[in-house]
């Protein structure tokens, strides 16, 4: 079976790091995976950026919101296996559009319908927190009066964004919800785990399901338990800024990232992702 393995990611959920970071591992052929010496890609735009920038030990710039690109990187592991990754639209805020405006190009209904896999990048430390009783309290009677007087306009909450999105691609590929599924797999990524503030051994899943539980337990509804899988990813390993880190120069950016396996453990090889991914 082919694996096709779509990426997807909203503004700042850390996938532009990713992706440069991956693709400098899988470029190398020190590891597992590697980029498919047949099928090089011919446009390197996506990742230029990031790959230069993180050499001079620096932070790469955000994709520009009307960026309407699109990349695939064919990869094969040690037993000749042949997987797909496709990053299209790269800009984050078109994944947000997604949700506000329930339509879909045809590049990503084509990614959507032949992908096998979804990767979606999670960033925790961003996601707003619900005021509700438990964690705001009552207000008073007149900030309760005040409020009344000009409702604000009605906004879907960060998590419910997720959930519409995974809702929107499971429509589009024509999979029900009255069963849970095991194709397209779902891998969820917790990004930016370094600026988390967690201890060592997190697990993943249980910190997913303590921010964001209405995701967790849509995922965990919805898909079978050996088809879905939850981990955190820091692909930097640190946070960079626009001043030159030396370390960064000295080692180069292959020797830095992280990602963390469903047990809590932390794998330094990246392109090992791609086998949970997969399913392998």
């Amino acid at each position: 079976m082919n694996n096709n393995i779509l990426v997807i990611g909203g503004p700042n959920a850390g996938k532009t790091h990713f992706g440069g970071q991956l693709y400098g591992r899988l470029n190398s052929r020190k590891f597992s995976y590697r980029i498919d010496p047949n099928n090089r890609p011919a446009d390197l735009t996506i990742f230029e950026d990031v790959i230069n920038k993180l050499s001079e030990g620096i932070r790469a710039g955000h994709t520009e919101a009307s960026a309407n690109r699109s990349i695939e990187l064919k990869i094969d592991d040690e037993k000749g296996n042949k997987i797909t990754l496709a990053f299209p639209d790269y800009a984050g805020e078109q994944v947000k559009e997604i949700v506000s405006t329930r339509k879909l190009n045809a590049l990503w209904q084509n990614y959507i319908k032949s992908s096998t896999t979804w990767i979606m990048f999670v960033r925790l430390d961003e996601i707003s927190e619900l005021e509700d009783i438990v964690n705001r309290g009552i207000p008073a009677p007149e900030e309760i009066v005040r409020r009344n007087a000009q409702p604000p306009p009605v906004k879907i909450s960060d998590a419910a964004q997720f959930v519409e999105l995974l809702q929107i691609l499971l429509y589009v590929k024509g999979i029900s919800t009255l069963h849970k599924t095991n194709l397209p797999k779902l891998c969820v990524l917790l990004s930016c785990w370094d600026t988390l503030g967690v201890d060592d051994g997190t697990i993943p899943e249980k910190l997913l399901e303590e921010r964001v539980p209405l995701l967790h337990d849509f995922v965990k509804n919805n898909w079978a338990s050996e088809s879905f899988s939850i981990l955190g990813l820091s692909s930097t390993e640190r946070t960079l800024s626009d001043e030159p880190d030396e370390e960064y120069i000295d080692k180069t950016p292959i020797s830095f990232g992280y990602f963390v396996m469903p047990s809590g453990i932390e794998e330094r090889d990246l392109t090992l992702l791609i086998s949970n991914f997969i399913g392998k």
